[in-house]
Parts: C-alpha cells; structure tokens; sequence
C-alpha cells in the first residue's frame, strides 16, 4: 500500500471522526506524538518496556486532548499488540514479526473503530472515517512491528481510564509514534466566539490535511507525487453577489497568490482567469477524481498490489485506498467551500480556474492548475501541481 504520513492521517481522522452534538466540531481528539526509543538491535519489545519508558518514548503526560493540567495522562500499564525480533546476520541483520501485519491491521482497526464508536455507537462512523482508519490501521501494522497499547490515569498513581485509546508503536530505527484518542472539550466548555473560531481553525487544518495525503497518493512518476495545497484569504472586497468578476480579477492580478505562481513558472503574466460555471465545475471535479483515482491505481500496480490491467478494462481494478482517493479529493473542494461560504441559502461561492479544466494528451507531463472560490469576504485557493 502506498505509503502515507501516519501524523497527516491520524490529525485527518479526528475531523472525519464523530462531532459533537449541534456543532460541526469533532467530539474526540486524535493525537499523534513523535519521540525516539531504543532501536530494536539495542533492545527487544518481546517484554514490553515499563510504564515510567513509555511515559519517555510516547512524551507522556501532555495528550492535548483537553485544555490545561487535567489533559495530562499517566501512564500505569504496557500491553504487547506485536513485537518484533531482530535476526543477526553476516552483514547485518533482519526483522520478523510475532505477529502477521495483516492480523495486527485488523486488530488496530478494531482498537481505532471502537475508540471513536464505542459501544452501541460502534455502527455509526462515516465512510470517511471507516475508509481512513483501514488505511491508518495498515500503514501502522506495516511500520510499526513493536506497538504496544498503554492504559493510563489522570494523576499518577490514579486508576486506568477505560474511555481512551493510546497507542505506542516504535520503528526498526527506534522512531517513536503514539496515538492517542480521548474526547474533547465539551461545548459547554467554550463561549461561542470561541467555537466559532475553533470550527474554523478546525476545517482549515482538515482541509489541508486531506490536500496532502491525496497528494501521497497518486504518483506521477517513480520519484514525484502529486501536491495539492489549500489557502484561505480574506479579499477585502466589496463583491456584487450578482456580478463579482471585475472585482475578483483585479484583486487577483495584485494579489501574492498570482505572484508566486507566475514567479514558479506555472504560467504566463498574461494568463486569465476564467470563471467556471456550475456545470464546468462539476466536470473539472468529477475529471479530477478520475486522474487521483488512475495515477493511484497506477502506483498500485508498480508497488505489486494488483495484477497487470489493460487502461481500457471495465471496470477497472480496485487497489488498496481507491475509495479513500475519492473522498479525499472531495473533502478538499467541500471543506474548502465550506470555509468561504457566506450566509444559509447564499448558495456555492463563485468559482474560478486557471489551467482548468485540465487536458492531458500521450505527450504531456500532467497539468499545473489553480482553483479559486470566492464568497462574500474570503477565498479559498486550491493549487495543484500534477506536473512530473
């Protein structure tokens, strides 16, 4: 399976996740810490470390999970998902698992699913966040061979908390990766211009989260993968909703954005800005996914993970993350939307393109394009460079 950020997915899962009642804010927390371990040449995992190593390897007792002293967990207990062993060789040495990725896969997907749906609840997680912890739980079986699930308290000393999840896994270099689930602040707990600022920061740092791992999924080549990133500015205008373009093309021509694009050679100074209707929208979206969807399958079958296919097969194969590709995609044109838009029932902002809609001929090298939607005080840009 391509290989994915596991920090990038672990942040997405919490906006994919659950939210809480009344609100589009998440209900729980998903936070990934980095540390460093021993390496498993220095020491194995076969007798998993103590909580007091743990706390060190997986910076315990900051989660972030709440705000102020009472976020803090301890941990109090150390229990095996999997460990490796390390093999001497003449030259080196190498690596086996207790247990096989796949079976560790699906064990973490259980751990994951029921942390963020206990209960009867189990049933009632989004596709989204279904497809993302299949592939979450993948990418941490395959890299992390020692893992261990660590019970905590809130004080040292304290009795094991049952509603949270905390994952410790370490790599064969000794990098350290925890995750940990817990729920978060309740509603109450914030005053509304606070949740309103919350909920932004929230779909800003959603939308390029999901912008960055569809970019790790499709492969443009060997080497080179697809980067889409997001921005969201203030314009300052005062736009006639009936007709903003003059406004929205003389704010660009002046704008940092448009420099730093005809500074990077994408196009030309002279290039124009073109507006997009509904329906020239929905096919440049719908002509996108069917790119991310294609380069990715490609990758997948260079990676071995599918068999040979003909382009012209239909259907054509599925591979590991296919579905994710899609909805990544569409969370990223959604969530970017959803930040620009006006009032209720103001409708869509005002789309625009530059180098979309896209074409690719047999002697391209992909397609450079830009993705502007402009609501009645901010816009959204969209960059995207499937340039090999």
């Amino acid at each position: 399976m391509t290989s994915l950020d596991p920090v990038v997915a672990t942040r997405l899962l919490q906006h994919w996740g659950p939210t809480r009642p009344g609100t589009d804010l998440p209900a729980y927390r998903c936070v990934p810490v980095s540390g460093q371990a021993p390496p498993p040449t220095e020491r194995l995992w076969d007798v998993p470390p103590l909580p007091a190593e743990v706390a060190q390897y997986g910076g315990f007792p900051e989660t972030s999970t709440e705000e102020g002293p009472s976020g803090h967990r301890y941990p109090v207990a150390v229990e095996t998902v999997n460990h490796a062993s390390v093999v001497p060789e003449r030259l080196g040495h190498s690596w086996t698992s207790a247990r096989p990725a796949e079976e560790v896969a699906e064990e973490i997907e259980r751990l994951l699913t029921g942390a963020l749906a206990p209960g009867p609840d189990a049933g009632a997680l989004g596709e989204q966040a279904r497809e993302l912890i299949t592939v979450l739980a993948a990418e941490l079986a395959g890299g992390h061979r020692d893992l261990v699930r660590v019970g905590v308290a809130a004080e040292p000393g304290g009795a094991p908390l049952d509603d949270e999840l905390h994952l410790l896994g370490r790599s064969h270099l000794g990098h350290t990766l925890r995750l940990s689930i817990a729920a978060a602040p309740s509603a109450a707990s914030l005053g509304r211009s606070h949740a309103d600022a919350d909920q932004r920061a929230e779909l800003s740092v959603r939308a390029e989260c999901a912008a960055e791992l569809l970019g790790e999924f499709v492969w443009l080549n060997n080497n080179e993968r697809m980067q889409v990133e997001v921005q969201i500015a203030p314009h300052g205008l005062g736009l006639d909703p009936a007709d903003p373009d003059k406004a929205v093309r003389a704010w660009w021509r002046k704008s940092d954005h448009w420099a730093r694009l005809v500074d990077d050679e994408w196009w030309e100074e002279d290039e124009q800005l073109r507006r997009l209707d509904e329906e020239t929208l929905a096919e440049f979206l719908a002509a996108f996914e069917e790119h991310n969807v294609s380069m990715a399958r490609s990758g997948a079958w260079a990676m071995e993970e599918i068999d040979d296919y003909d382009i012209d097969d239909d259907p054509q194969p599925c591979f590991p993350g296919d579905r994710l590709v899609a909805l990544l995609g569409r969370d990223v044109f959604d969530t970017t939307a959803t930040q620009v838009a006006g009032a209720p029932g103001d409708g869509q902002p005002a789309a625009y393109g530059i180098g979309l809609p896209f074409e690719i001929s047999d002697e391209d090298y992909g397609f450079h394009g830009c993705l502007l939607l402009v609501g009645p005080e901010r816009t959204g840009i969209i960059t995207i460079d499937a340039m090999a």
